[in-house]
């Protein structure tokens, strides 16, 4: 019976040890501060595009569609600079000095926009599937407190400590938020800790945290460990990041060939395409991972056409005013930074 069970267990080792790879590979990302892709120059007839992305799998339809050369069908030629966060590069998109921001939501753009920062949400990125299969993030609480008792369910986070990346202003907190009011509780019931993903399993371990909104597989790891598990993960359709385009490019020419060519990449990784072995070499390529590494934590989706999800984004700047990381006190109408158009038009 042992030796039929051996190589069961080896190939459980090898997804542990891919997994690893993969987030010692996200923290080098981390760390590094995401240094700018190397592009090539603008090729004749092509026009530049100046692009500020997170170097994350989660965004993978802008790698697709550069690799497959339907930027290049518009007339555009990427030049992708890696930036640390969607807050730093929004006043960058504003000013013109990049064009496109792929990024997730903060706290921080909702409060650029209110002092009149000139950009556009016009696309969604990666939603989640739900249920339908494992989460690519999910809330997490120690194994310990739930096997004394202490956590049976969400209810029982009321007055723990959870840890978000990126604090109060994140999109983890935003997520945390919706967990708790599914049970009635607030976001401020709660004691947010701000936390980067690759130290959250080691927080749950040694108790200095109770629960934590991580990203795989920093969630997936301490869970097969035996340290965590799994409360909740987001809704389907549920999405913390998108396609912010800063406003002169939102009027110029390029803007909707750009959001053309970006759903074209979406909908070449609809369902099991997003595994195909030419997409997984793509965005590991990207991320700085091998196919296997990305194939090894799940990915996110991706609607068609990218859409933006304004009900989401005006959820989240309400549940950030309630945590106080938004200090003004009236809800920014939609219209003024939400821009559907280029995706009904793709």
């Amino acid at each position: 019976m042992a030796q039929l069970e051996q190589p069961q267990e080896e190939g459980i080792e090898k997804v542990k040890k891919l997994k690893i790879v993969a987030a010692m590979s996200l923290v080098a990302l981390a760390l590094s501060g995401c240094a700018a892709t190397d592009a090539p120059a603008a090729t004749d007839g092509l026009e530049t595009v100046n692009v500020g992305h997170v170097q994350l799998s989660i965004f993978s339809p802008l790698y697709v569609a550069d690799a497959k050369g339907y930027f290049a069908d518009e007339g555009i030629e990427l030049k992708l600079e890696a930036i640390k966060s969607g807050q730093d590069a929004v006043p960058l998109a504003a000013s013109g000095k990049l064009d496109v921001v792929v990024a997730g939501f903060s706290a921080g753009m909702f409060s650029a926009v209110e002092t009149g920062l000139d950009v556009k949400v016009v696309g969604s990125m990666g939603v989640s599937a739900g249920a339908e299969e494992e989460p690519p993030s999910a809330l997490i609480a120690s194994k310990a407190l739930v096997d004394d008792g202490t956590i049976s369910g969400i209810s029982d986070l009321k007055g723990r400590k959870v840890a978000v990346a990126g604090g109060a202003g994140g999109t983890g907190a935003f997520y945390v938020g919706m967990a708790l009011e599914e049970v009635g509780l607030s976001i401020t019931d709660v004691e947010l800790v701000a936390l980067g993903n690759p130290d959250m399993p080691t927080a749950l371990a040694n108790g200095s945290i109770d629960a934590a909104f991580a990203s795989g597989p920093f969630w997936t790891m301490p869970v097969e460990d035996g340290t965590a598990v799994n409360l909740w993960s987001t809704p389907a359709g549920t999405s913390g990041t998108g396609v912010l385009y800063g406003g002169e490019f939102a009027s110029s020419d390029l803007a909707q060939k750009f959001f053309t060519a970006l759903t074209h990449g979406a909908q070449d990784l609809q369902g099991d395409d997003r595994y195909t072995d030419e997409n997984l070499s793509i965005i590991g390529a990207a991320t700085g991972q091998t196919a296997e590494q990305v194939a090894a934590v799940p990915l996110y989706r991706w609607l068609p056409d990218l859409a933006p999800l304004p009900e989401q984004l005006a959820a989240m700047e309400r549940m950030w005013m309630e945590l106080g990381a938004i200090v003004y006190t009236d809800p920014i109408p939609e219209t003024d930074y939400v821009d559907a158009t280029f995706a009904q038009n793709s």
